[in-house]
């Protein structure tokens, strides 16, 4: 054992160990490296965002900045993870919400083809949406403040069959014509008082004067339209729009109801409506 001890390998084994075990413990092995892939379809997708931004494909150096600011973002990303910077993070739970409501609608955007008696059923189920207010057809004669007299004058002239002088076409740049314009737009041009006037004046014959932000018209009335409900054809383009909303929100809603059935929502909290309690315990 003695002449062991003496032994000049293991007094060699036995530094090497200490020397490698100091070692070890001043610099401890690293986990293994993450690997951070940028395949074809990751850097297409990264030029897209890029292109989308500058509005143009970018250069050789762009893709080494895109390349470098993708990495950047990766590492910091995963770093953060590591660290759960990512929970209880309002904006964070927002995008990542935001981004599960969009798959959600993707979902929806496989529903099958919309029909016309979907449109029209959708059409009939929300008739104030699609509602048409009233609209007017009718010429109009503008005369200015200080101008009664010569309003009266003219009025007369027309009523006897005599055509709107040339002098008082688009006077202030308002046409003389109007078509079938809605009561809403009418109101947005001359006042809300305009159209309301209309509604009382006869039809076929020279009327007036009435008031607007202008200030005097000769009015007349060629064609008075009521408030209805207007045929699928007329409506079609708005129709769709807003038939494929309510579809995306519904299927956004279907498939919310379906996640939730896996969750148990319990509030503690004071100061919360029965009905809420209720209803998401229903759920």
């Amino acid at each position: 054992m003695k002449s062991l001890v003496r032994e000049p390998l293991l007094h060699f084994l036995v530094l090497g160990g200490l020397i490698f075990a100091g070692w070890y413990w001043l610099h401890p092995p690293r986990p293994p490296v993450n690997e951070i892939v940028i395949d074809q379809n990751e850097l297409d997708h990264l030029k897209m965002l890029w292109k989308a931004q500058w509005k143009r494909d970018p250069a050789p150096g762009d893709v080494q900045a895109i390349i470098d600011r993708h990495v950047r973002e990766e590492v910091f990303y995963r770093e953060g993870l590591k660290l759960g910077l990512d929970r209880n993070d309002e904006i964070v739970k927002r995008r990542i919400s935001q981004k599960m409501e969009a798959v959600a609608n993707d979902v929806g955007a496989l529903m099958k083809p919309v029909t016309d008696a979907d449109l029209a059923a959708f059409l009939e189920a929300h008739p104030d949406q699609f509602r048409l207010p009233p609209a007017y057809r009718f010429s109009q004669v503008l005369f200015v403040k200080g101008e009664e007299a010569k309003a009266q004058a003219t009025l007369a002239a027309l009523r006897a069959g005599q055509p709107i002088p040339a002098a008082d076409a688009a006077r202030l740049g308002v046409p003389n014509a109007w078509k079938d314009a809605p009561a809403p737009d009418l109101a947005n041009a001359f006042g809300d008082a305009f159209p309301r006037e209309l509604e009382g004046l006869p039809l076929g014959e020279w009327a007036g004067p009435i008031a607007s932000g202008y200030g005097l018209h000769l009015v007349r009335l060629e064609r008075r339209d009521a408030p209805h409900l207007p045929e699928l054809d007329e409506v079609r383009a708005w129709v769709e729009r807003e038939y494929e909303y309510q579809a995306q929100i519904d299927a956004e809603q279907a498939a919310f109801d379906t996640l939730l059935k896996d969750y148990s929502v319990r509030i503690t909290a004071k100061g919360v409506p029965p009905a809420t309690r209720t209803a998401l315990a229903a759920k």
